[in-house]
């Protein structure tokens, strides 16, 4: 039986993933005259940075973690804060409330970041839950943001629906033993995806009540 839906927020919600990715291509070019691969950035999309970073350490191109926060926050921020949220996530919030699921968010950013735009967009009043990076010790892809959510709901990973972007957030989905539907974005539509239950190219696409009947 379903009685939880767990969403992602960066590229899921509000389409983050896309700006950050065009930010981390210029920094790098820029900065390191290397061209950043999207398959490189997607090393850290659901997660952080600093997987990525090390692989580039090991490349010989090292990069000074202040510097790159530096570099790049204010630049992100003001980008981020026009963003709309993406088609079909209202809609599909909307529905899972009215029957009678409890929605959860669970998020490897800082809870500033989801928060801040959660209220811009009125989209707050939605959610029973907000786990983000401070709740936990280990983000995705690790289960610990899900389990947390879970555990904080009084769910079993059963009865738990996740909703992820990118391949870091299905495998910590699967990881928790809990279903995952994947809405791809732009940028993690190039993700080798697998063992998801199922992928859509849009929120719009997702019947909720049809969730539950599954389920």
């Amino acid at each position: 039986m379903l009685k939880t839906i767990i969403m992602d927020f960066d590229g899921l919600i509000v389409d983050t993933e896309v700006v950050w990715y065009h930010i981390y291509v210029e920094w790098f070019q820029t900065h390191k005259a290397y061209a950043l691969s999207v398959t490189e950035f997607l090393t850290c999309v659901g997660s952080n940075a600093e997987e990525l970073f090390q692989k580039l350490d090991g490349k010989g191109i090292h990069v000074d973690r202040e510097a790159f926060v530096r570099d790049t926050r204010t630049r992100f921020i003001e980008e981020s804060t026009r963003l709309p949220t993406k088609p079909g996530v209202e809609d599909f919030l909307r529905s899972a409330k009215e029957n009678g699921l409890r929605v959860a968010l669970a998020t490897s950013s800082c809870r500033e970041k989801p928060t801040v735009h959660l209220e811009r967009l009125h989209l707050m009043q939605y959610f029973d839950l907000l786990v983000t990076a401070e709740d936990v010790e280990r983000i995705k892809p690790h289960p610990d943001l899900f389990l947390k959510a879970a555990k904080t709901l009084g769910c079993a990973p059963k009865e738990c629906l996740v909703v992820e972007d990118s391949l870091n957030g299905l495998t910590a989905g699967l990881n928790a033993g809990m279903r995952v539907l994947v809405v791809p974005n732009d940028v993690t539509r190039h993700c080798a995806f697998a063992g998801q239950y199922r992928l859509c190219a849009s929120l719009t696409e997702v019947d909720v009540p049809a969730l539950i009947a599954d389920f």
